[in-house]
């Protein structure tokens, strides 16, 4: 059964990376003449590959070479080459290229989680730098090593930087760079909402590369765009929405990289017309909620206050009972000693 293979042809030469994709027949290499057989390259998202770096040469339709012109970012990046039959696509190989002293590129939207691979392992374990800076001491809560990797939990524009990971001990060798960039989309709105302004920024670990884009999807022809501008080491693309929160419910800001889709961005509005239908059960579980609070509040206070009362009544009558005592006790006494002198009395008169 054949095999798509896609490999490196090495050593490399003047930083050109040349990869080859081939059916393989295991009968050598044997010229392919079915016309219904194409060979198509691909980045990992499956965008095709384009750019003034890239050339692409077809011995047949059964093998094919990709030759890039070697950039530092290319270090762990992912490549694709698809055979396809008819226009469907039949096998895919996968081909991740190293760069000597290269860096990772990493996108992550602001907001999410985000891990940075250490890519190796160590006997002597492993210790991240920020910037040259190490991160033993200076890791927050939001910046977690699990294992050899370094996980942010909450991503924020001031998390865009250059990161090493190294061996803790021994040589110190480091085991990989990472540059990561953030993207955010922020909103303006007019007092009256007749419009909503969204700006959509990529901020570079560095100065952005020019390779890198910004694009809107989820508006209409009514929605206005501005070109792309770049201020500082950021990329800004906004767009206008004349309806303000009425007529979106979902968009997306997208960054790509060499027409590579990297990293999107949601932004989401509230349809006021929904609004009703879709808070109908949180807001009927809270009223039933405070309404119950209020119910098990006053039947408490009412509660403490029969209590009270029943307290405060039984005291009375404790005192109330404790003063007739002594009064019938007093009484009969005075009963008895008159008594007693009325026998006395009809004694001496007999």
């Amino acid at each position: 059964m054949p095999v798509l293979l896609l490999t490196e042809s090495l050593p490399r030469k003047d930083d050109i990376i040349e990869l080859h994709c081939i059916l393989n027949t295991f009968k050598g290499y044997v010229p392919c003449k079915n016309k219904e057989i194409l060979i198509k390259w691909s980045a990992e998202d499956d965008t095709p590959i384009s750019g003034d770096r890239f050339t692409f040469e077809n011995s047949s339709d059964c093998f094919s070479k990709l030759i890039i012109k070697e950039k530092q970012t290319d270090h762990h990046r992912k490549w694709q080459c698809h055979l396809t039959q008819n226009g469907e696509i039949k096998a895919t190989s996968v081909y991740t290229t190293t760069v000597t002293d290269g860096l990772q590129e990493v996108f992550g939207a602001v907001g999410e989680s985000v891990s940075l691979s250490c890519g190796h392992t160590s006997s002597y374990g492993v210790e991240w730098a920020k910037c040259e800076k190490p991160l033993m001491h200076d890791i927050t809560s939001d910046m977690v090593p699990q294992d050899t990797s370094l996980v942010i939990s909450k991503l924020t524009a001031l998390h865009a930087a250059d990161y090493k990971c190294s061996e803790a001990t021994g040589q110190h060798s480091v085991l990989n760079k990472i540059r990561l960039h953030t993207l955010d989309v922020t909103a303006e709105s007019a007092p009256d909402g007749e419009y909503l302004n969204l700006t959509c920024v990529l901020t570079c670990a560095k100065e952005c590369d020019k390779d890198f884009n910004l694009s809107w999807s989820g508006g209409d022809q009514k929605a206005l765009q501005s070109r792309l501008m770049q201020v500082n080491n950021t990329l800004r693309k906004e767009i206008f929405l004349p309806d303000g929160l009425k007529r979106w419910d979902e968009i997306t800001c997208s960054v790509h990289r060499e027409g590579a889709l990297m990293a999107s961005k949601k932004w989401r509005t509230v349809n006021p017309l929904q609004t009703p239908a879709w808070l109908v059960l949180p807001l009927g579980l809270l009223i039933c909620v405070a309404a119950g609070v209020v119910y098990m509040k006053r039947k408490h206070n009412k509660d403490a206050a029969n209590e009270q009362s029943s307290i405060g009544m039984t005291h009375v009558y404790e005192v109330i009972r404790a003063e007739e005592e002594p009064q019938q006790q007093r009484q009969s006494n005075t009963d008895t000693t008159t008594t007693t002198s009325l026998y006395h009395l009809l004694q001496a008169v007999n």
